[in-house]
């Protein structure tokens, strides 16, 4: 997808509202996607995660109605739906569920005597592993908060966007997509501490280098019951822990000291391994980061991925291997599996003279391999959730 400003795309919304709700929004709001730079399946472990705002947006424009009807139309699908505030039942399509799940829940926290004209679009690419689906979570819910109250908590929006993932949707998320969405700032990286919700910025120094991502084009099938299962497993291995020494550790706290007896039970010592190291990873990457050092930065990345695909057994054979392949290329500083798991994407850190060659590279290499065309896409950071309210 050509990349478009944040202007452009808001503009372009505006037409396209006026022409189906023939009036103006009185309410938008422009939340971007993200990448996860480190901090893997930490998020619902209350440990660290180094999550980035995106140039990608979803778009939310809402006014009100006179009754009780909602009026949706997605400019991504080119469809429409209308339907009452208080029949909300199940859809297909999951866009449909994501909108319909998220009014549910705002409207049995708030009681909404009207219903909404929605117009929602975005050029965040879906199933990429950017996080459209949060953003859209955040657009919608910060748009329709934003017509009752200008100065709403944005921790409350994040609540609200755990409880349509949670109690409706049934993911146990850990809300670092929703977090980086809506708290991330321009020309900062950010670094969530999920035991404590609680986030700080720092400065880059990475100079002649691209974040480049791989698309391995294979859907994510395990993702949801494998990404619960993970949940459970850490949860037991926390337990055992604090069950022999009497304590109330949380994720955060544990070192490598305190997973060692889990050696017993070799899958869930893997999975603790894998929070614990990767705690570490995040603070070792602000350090490189901030002294601009590709080399090292690329190590972190290999060595999250090892973890994520040996330890904690989220990737697949095809995102090993555009590792593998990425390996051989002398533009590559390191990689590893970004999101869920199971499929999905590789963030990878590229030089920028070498950028063009390694994309024609991993192409060519990985089709080679599984005649499968994949995609590629550069991503440049960006400030977090704004929302326009003066139209």
């Amino acid at each position: 997808m050509d990349r478009i400003t944040k202007n452009s795309l808001v503009s372009n919304y505006k037409e396209l509202f006026f022409k189906k709700f023939k009036s103006k929004p009185e309410i938008i709001s422009i939340a971007p996607g993200r990448v996860n730079i480190i901090g893997e399946h930490t998020d619902y472990n209350s440990g660290l995660a180094m999550p980035v705002a995106i140039d990608r947006w979803i778009v939310s424009m809402v006014s009100l109605r006179s009754d009780a009807k909602v009026s949706v139309l997605s400019t991504n699908y080119d469809k429409s739906i209308l339907f009452n505030l208080n029949d909300l039942k199940e859809n297909t399509e999951l866009w449909e569920k994501y909108i319909k799940s998220t009014i549910y829940v705002l409207n049995k926290k708030y009681s909404f005597k009207n219903g909404f004209n929605i117009l929602v679009g975005g050029n965040v690419p879906i199933g990429f592993g950017m996080s459209s689906s949060a953003a859209l979570e955040v657009s919608i819910i910060s748009s329709i908060l934003s017509i009752y109250s200008k100065n709403y908590d944005k921790y409350e929006l994040l609540k609200i966007c755990n409880e349509v993932e949670s109690k409706v949707l049934g993911i146990k998320s850990g809300m670092l997509d929703q977090y980086a969405s809506i708290f991330s700032k321009d020309k900062n990286f950010l670094i969530i501490d999920f035991s404590s919700m609680t986030h700080n910025y720092f400065k880059s120094n990475l100079r002649d280098s691209s974040w480049v991502l791989v698309n391995s084009m294979i859907s994510r099938n395990l993702v949801n019951s494998e990404y619960n299962n993970r949940v459970k497993e850490c949860n037991i291995g926390l337990d055992m822990i604090n069950n022999i020494d009497k304590k109330n550790l949380s994720f955060n706290d544990l070192t490598l000291e305190h997973i060692e007896f889990l050696k017993i039970n070799e899958k869930i010592y893997n999975r603790l391994l894998h929070v614990v190291s990767e705690n570490k990873r995040v603070k070792k990457m602000k350090k490189e980061i901030s002294v601009g050092n590709q080399v090292n930065v690329g190590k972190i990345l290999l060595e999250s991925h090892y973890s994520l695909s040996k330890k904690y057994q989220v990737s697949c054979s095809e995102i090993d291997s555009i590792i593998n392949i990425s390996k051989k290329h002398s533009g590559f500083y390191g990689g590893r599996i970004m999101g869920g798991g199971f499929g999905g994407c590789t963030i990878n850190l590229i030089k920028n003279d070498l950028k063009n060659d390694f994309i024609s590279f991993i192409k060519d290499k990985y089709y080679k391999k599984y005649t499968i065309r994949i995609k590629t896409e550069e991503v440049f950071f960006t400030s977090g959730l704004s929302v326009l309210t003066d139209l």
